[in-house]
């Protein structure tokens, strides 16, 4: 341990207990200069009720100096370093992802052009669809062929019209009615060789 370390750290203890020291040295000294100058005193046997020879004078034991007490102080414990936690990163945001673009839109499908009207004199198809309880059915889905495929579709009232000027007259068509994409009514081998009036009732 260094010296300077030492005097510095038992120093002020020193400071503290030296006036008690210095004062049990001063009476010593006084107890001590007492005791000389009184010098060996010789006690005769009537002093001590003894007869015949002299008592031998015994010298006065000197008494013990009183024990100074050691200013040893004990050494203070060290304070234990606690370690500082761990700092914790800050969590990183993550990005937020852009929202996905909307569905595109679907055009409507156009309704199909409304049927021409009926020619009494031409080439041709015509008549009207009902239901069981006889009111007209409209947007029913009028097919000759083949092939199957929408000539026309029936009005609100259940009339329609196919115009057939461009065909020779003669020809035997296969006509059908559809709803939902299912046939409900049809009519095979219709020849048509001039204006064909044909009429259907969806059950």
């Amino acid at each position: 341990m260094d010296p300077k370390s030492v005097l510095r750290r038992y120093l002020p203890m020193v400071r503290r207990y030296m006036p008690i020291i210095g004062t049990v040295a001063l009476l010593l000294t006084v107890f001590m200069g007492a005791q000389i100058l009184a010098g060996p005193r010789t006690y005769t046997g009537a002093e001590l009720g003894v007869t015949g020879s002299a008592a031998s004078d015994a010298p006065s034991a000197t008494p013990n100096a009183a024990a100074t007490p050691d200013p040893t102080p004990s050494a203070a414990p060290t304070p234990a370093v606690t370690a500082a936690p761990p700092e914790t990163a800050a969590p990183t945001e993550e990005p937020t992802p852009p929202p996905p673009p909307p569905p595109p839109t679907r055009r409507p499908t156009a309704p199909p052009p409304p049927p021409p009207p009926p020619n009494p004199s031409g080439l041709g198809i015509g008549g009207r669809v009902t239901n069981s309880a006889g009111a007209g059915y409209g947007g029913v889905c009028v097919t000759i062929g083949p092939p199957i495929r929408c000539a026309t579709t029936t009005a609100a009232n259940g009339t329609y019209y196919i115009s057939l000027d461009s065909a020779p007259p003669g020809i035997a068509w296969d006509v059908r009615f559809l709803v939902g994409g299912a046939v409900k009514v049809e009519r095979l081998a219709v020849v048509v060789s001039g204006p064909t009036t044909i009429n259907a009732t969806i059950p």
